[in-house]
C-alpha cells in the first residue's frame, strides 16, 4: 500500500513534492513526519508520496539492479510535469542551511515546483539520477532511509523559517 500526504495545498504557494521509496515502519518517526508535514503547512503545499520498494529476492548486485530498475520506473512516472526535479544522493552537493534556503527561493521564484526523490535501502538507480537537474546530499554519512526522510522534512522547515525570518533556525 503507497500512503499520499498532501498539506497545505493553495495554487499560489510553492510546491514541494517528495517521492520516497518505501514506507514508515517505526511509529516515532512517522509522529515526526507528519509534525514536520503541518509545520511546513504555512510556508508551501508539500505533498508526500511513498513509492513500494521492489523487493530483492538475492543481495547481489544483478538483482539489486534489476530491483532499481523498476523502481527507477515506477517513480519516473510520478514525477509531475513543470517541475525542478531534485534527487537526494549522498555524492551529491552538500549545503548548510542558509545556502538551502537560498537554493529554495530561487527554485521557488524560478519554477514554483520541486520534486525530491528520496531512494530506498539500495539507493536510486543512475537512469532515475540522469534525469534529476541536481543532486544535493546531507553528508557522506549514510542514514537509515527512514530516518532521512525525517531529516529532509525538518531541514525544508528550517530552510522556509529562515526565508520568512522566523526565530526557529537560531
Amino acid at each position: 500500500m503507497t500512503r499520499f500526504y498532501n498539506i497545505g495545498y493553495d495554487e499560489n504557494m510553492f510546491k514541494i513534492h517528495l517521492l520516497v521509496m518505501g514506507t514508515i515502519k517505526e511509529s516515532y518517526l512517522d509522529l515526526g513526519i507528519k509534525a514536520y508535514l503541518t509545520r511546513l503547512s504555512p510556508y508551501v503545499a508539500i505533498t508526500l508520496q511513498e513509492v513500494a520498494e521492489t523487493p530483492v529476492q538475492q543481495l547481489d548486485a544483478s538483482s539489486i539492479d534489476k530491483a532499481l530498475i523498476i523502481d527507477a520506473e515506477k517513480v519516473k512516472k510520478l514525477i509531475p510535469k513543470q517541475t525542478y526535479l531534485v534527487m537526494m544522493d549522498i555524492a551529491g552537493v552538500m549545503m548548510d542551511s542558509p545556502s538551502l534556503a537560498s537554493k529554495l527561493s530561487t527554485i521557488q521564484n524560478k519554477v514554483g515546483h520541486l520534486t525530491l526523490v528520496v531512494g530506498g535501502s539500495h539507493g536510486l538507480h543512475e537512469s532515475l539520477k540522469k534525469t534529476a537537474k541536481e543532486k544535493w546530499s546531507f553528508s557522506p554519512l549514510t542514514f537509515p532511509h527512514q530516518l532521512f526522510r525525517l531529516m529532509l522534512l525538518e531541514q525544508l522547515y528550517r530552510a522556509m523559517t529562515i526565508l520568512a525570518n522566523h526565530p526557529y533556525h537560531k
